[in-house]
This record gives C-alpha cells, structure tokens and sequence, in this order.
C-alpha cells in the first residue's frame, strides 16, 4: 500500500497532472489505486462496485485537481473522494455481497517447492484476515484498514472520515478486539474441520 511519497515528488507530478499531463496522472494512479481499492471493497463489499468506485474516484479527483489545496496531503483528500463515492454505492444497493477468495484445493497445490508453500501460507491467513474484517461493523472495518493496511495517521482518518480522534481511536481499540474474536471462531471452526 502506498506510504505517501517525497512530498516533492508527490508535488511534482501533481502540478504535471494539473496541467493534463498524462505522466502525472499515471503516476497518481499507480500511486494511490491500490489503497482506495481496498478502502472501496471493505464498504461496498464485492469487486465490480469497488473497481467502478475507484475509476469514478479519480475521474472525480481529476475532474476536481484544480480545488486541490495543497495545504493538505493528496493522498488525504483522494481517500476521502473515495470514502464518500463509496458510501454513496452502497446507499443505493439493497443488499451487498462479500467476495471471498477460493476455498483452499489440497489436490491443486500438491508437490509445490517452498517458496510457493510459503506464498500459500500468506494467502492462507489473508483469507482469514479477510474473512474476519469482513465480520467487523463497515465503520471499524475502515478504520481498521486506513491504518494499519493503509497505514494512515489517525489524523488523517479524521480527516476523511469527518470523525474526532477518540473515536477513531476507540474503533481502532474496539475494531482490534473484534477482530481477535472473529479470528479465534474461524481458526477453532477450521481445526475442527480439519478432525
């Protein structure tokens, strides 16, 4: 996930963007496109809505480059284009779905090397990781990603969220507690699976 860059660098390519070129906006996408998808698809909850949330996002963001202060961070004030494009998804959609990854296939993953058994180790407890942010409330589920996947100030998630600092600090408390219990319920239902 994008840490925000040289603030320079950041400038520089943001005044290339500002003037239409193309290399700056490239680079702002690359940049930013894989946090606001993760911040998408943890409120809309499934793929298509989240990838459509983020093209409309920078669409917006560089429709809007011009309003761009920048007093404030880029990377702030596009998580925010994202967090209320997203919001207003979802409003429309009566019930959302969560995509999960594949179940785990032991016969299609026999008579792999170690360095692809570790690569499965990691997808392994992303799933799971996955699977119980998925279980938090939609508010302690983005607190929880912004900052540690994001890995944003708590200023910053004030920002875009519009909430105070205690609050986004008892969601990071309460979202953290959570997310023990939900892990501990899907492990325990896991080895029980596996006797």
């Amino acid at each position: 996930m994008p840490l925000e860059r040289d603030n320079s660098e950041v400038d520089r390519y943001l005044d290339r963007a500002i003037k239409g070129d193309h290399t700056g906006l490239e680079y702002l996408v690359n940049t930013y496109r894989d946090l606001a998808y993760t911040i998408a698809i943890r409120i809309v909850l499934n793929r298509e809505d989240a990838e459509e949330v983020v093209q409309d996002t920078f669409l917006k963001a560089f429709a809007s480059l011009h309003n761009f202060r920048k007093a404030a961070r880029f990377s702030t004030w596009l998580y925010r284009i994202v967090y209320n494009t997203a919001l207003t998804k979802r409003s429309g959609k009566p019930m959302a779905t969560v995509d999960l990854p594949e179940q785990w296939d032991s016969e299609r993953h026999a008579g792999i090397d170690g360095s692809q058994w570790d690569e499965l180790r990691h997808t392994e407890r992303r799933k799971y990781l996955d699977l119980a942010l998925s279980r938090l409330s939609q508010q302690d589920r983005l607190v929880m990603t912004m900052h540690y996947i994001g890995e944003l100030s708590i200023a910053e998630i004030c920002e875009i969220m519009d909430m105070k600092k205690s609050a986004i600090k008892m969601r990071l408390l309460r979202g953290r507690q959570q997310l023990a219990i939900e892990l501990e319920s899907l492990l325990k239902n896991e080895v029980l699976n596996l006797l």
